[in-house]
């Protein structure tokens, strides 16, 4: 880890949100917009946690990259980090534990039935390459899919090095959320959530629905801004509204009737509850 980097994750670690701002601009004095962005999401990813929150702080870092990446939406993800981060009991590893040879499949089902993380790790470890496929086929059907799918987009956006931690956050998701996916069409969802004005749990099955019928493993995600008419929002306090408005933008493309949606989330983050102090655990 270079100096600069860990000048701009002191105030992360401390959830310093006042520090921050100046942080992420000293590290902009000497790295571009796109090595900030790869060192923000790394945080997230080591310091992801089974909360709300810390959930959709790593998702938020996800569509930043769909609508455009910027310092300022950046800082928004930074302070959203570290605001939702759990203090580490143990140290993060973006490296994988050894393991001697391949393990089945039904470990990984074993570790998701007991709730056993590190039991999934170790699968994980000795499948790392080919992990993929399974995570998706084991999160069908489940909530987990939005987040597992997620990490395996930033498993590829963070390169070799961060491949490990970003599936580490898919096996996680398994074997803590035991939620099913919405059964509603996509459609259904969508009115739903505009009928109850952007509330959290409506628009997050629309968010879980989007993530079930996305059918590929992309690498990357094409512009936002290209495919729509609508512009994302201005920065904002990421914590207000789970970051739904920012999702929804970066979602949009793969929503039917996305300008009702959108409506709603912009009307949830306007005059519905705010969650920011729910933020800090």
């Amino acid at each position: 880890m270079t100096s600069a980097t860990s000048a701009l994750y002191e105030p992360l670690i401390e959830r310093d949100l006042d520090a921050i701002d100046a942080a992420v601009r000293a590290f902009r004095t000497e790295h571009s917009t796109d090595e900030l962005f790869l060192a923000v999401t790394r945080f997230a990813v080591l310091a992801f946690a089974p909360t709300m929150h810390a959930k959709h702080a790593l998702l938020a870092c996800l569509a930043v990259h769909d609508v455009g990446v910027t310092d300022e939406w950046l800082i928004e993800c930074a302070r959203y980090i570290a605001a939702s981060r759990l203090p580490w009991s143990e140290p993060p590893m973006l490296d994988p534990p050894q393991v001697d040879a391949p393990l089945p499949l039904d470990e990984l089902r074993a570790a998701r039935t007991e709730g056993n993380r590190l039991r999934g790790e170790r699968w994980l470890a000795s499948n790392l390459e080919t992990a993929g496929e399974a995570l998706l086929e084991e999160a069908q059907g489940l909530d987990a899919m939005l987040v597992v799918r997620g990490a395996l987009r930033l498993a590829e956006l963070l390169g070799e090095k961060g491949r490990y931690a970003a599936l580490r956050v898919a096996v996680w998701e398994l074997v803590t959320n035991k939620e099913g996916a919405p059964g509603e069409p996509l459609e259904v969802l969508v009115a739903r959530a505009a009928e109850e004005r952007g509330s959290i749990e409506a628009v997050h099955a629309v968010f879980v629905k989007a993530a079930e019928n996305d059918g590929t493993n992309r690498t990357s995600h094409p512009s936002y801004l290209s495919h729509s008419s609508h512009r994302p929002p201005a920065p904002y306090r990421l914590a207000r509204d789970y970051a739904h408005t920012l999702i929804a933008h970066a979602l949009a493309p793969q929503i039917p009737n996305a300008e009702i949606l959108l409506a709603a989330v912009h009307q949830n983050r306007e005059n519905g509850p705010d969650f920011e102090e729910w933020s800090f655990a």
